[in-house]
């Protein structure tokens, strides 16, 4: 018996070896990338103004004994030739805790409205303003000044894989009901880097306060990831602290939080 195989005549298909489904390996191209890359900064970046819905949850603890968690829902509408125009609200759920007494409601509504002043490959730079309203259920939660903060933001794409986004405020009220108002400069720079699949992100926030003439900073370190291959959903964690004896006083000795961000099909 022979075992011997004939010659195979020229131009004949070759048995070819199908991949296993989880044997595939998608590969992004750059540009793909970079997208991936900006979707899961979401928020983080003022300049990337696209339709998306944000959830979001967080405990903040503060230097004397008072807790707060917040469940905040903001909806962003982009618009606009190249959605270069966007509109934003943002509505709050708070419950505070102090040794004498606490509170559960709606806080104070956030409205706000942005636009890309320059929109390159690269970078980017965009203005808005923010208005914070009185409209809180209970003393605890808000309701003691209407502010407005104008802001000036950019954003560098350093490569497909680390983007650097920061922001210029100053906040001002316009309306006080009871205690101090309002009057901060807020410089706030984040690095964001695609490892492992996921965002990795460290947010520098500072708080100039005119009237104690006083200045705060605090620190976030976080991650993001899409949740979906597609990308339509992008899901956060974070850790943020005071890093300077104002910052715990005034902002929060911790704030422990996580958002999830979702995108709708058609605006992709």
């Amino acid at each position: 018996m022979s075992f011997a195989q004939g010659p195979q005549t020229q131009g004949q298909p070759q048995p070819t070896t199908a991949l296993a489904p989880d044997e595939e390996t998608t590969i992004l191209t750059p540009d793909e990338e970079t997208a991936e890359l900006e979707e899961e900064v979401g928020d983080r970046d003022l300049t990337y103004i696209r339709t998306r819905l944000v959830y979001r949850y967080d405990h903040k603890q503060l230097e004397v004994p008072v807790s707060t968690d917040r469940f905040r829902l903001r909806l962003l509408y982009a618009f606009g030739p190249k959605q270069r125009f966007g509109a934003s609200v943002l509505m709050p759920l708070v419950q505070t805790d102090t040794p004498l007494e606490s509170a559960r409601g709606s806080g104070d509504a956030e409205v706000q409205v942005n636009a890309n002043v320059t929109y390159s490959e690269h970078f980017r730079t965009g203005v808005g303003i923010q208005a914070t309203l009185q409209t809180s259920s209970d003393a605890l939660l808000g309701g003691a000044t209407t502010t407005i903060k104008p802001d000036w933001s950019f954003t560098g794409v350093l490569s497909s894989h680390v983007q650097v986004t920061g922001a210029f405020f100053y906040k001002q009220s316009i309306h006080t009901t009871r205690g101090i108002r309002a009057k901060q400069f807020e410089p706030d720079v984040t690095l964001n880097a695609r490892v492992l699949d996921a965002t990795w992100f460290l947010e520098w926030d500072s708080y100039y306060d005119f009237l104690p003439d006083r200045f705060a900073q605090t620190l976030k370190p976080g991650v993001s990831r899409s949740i979906r291959s597609n990308g339509r959903w992008v899901a956060s964690a974070y850790y943020a602290f005071g890093i300077n004896e104002y910052g715990r006083l005034s902002q929060y000795r911790y704030n422990a939080g996580a958002d999830v961000t979702w995108y709708p099909r058609k605006f992709r």
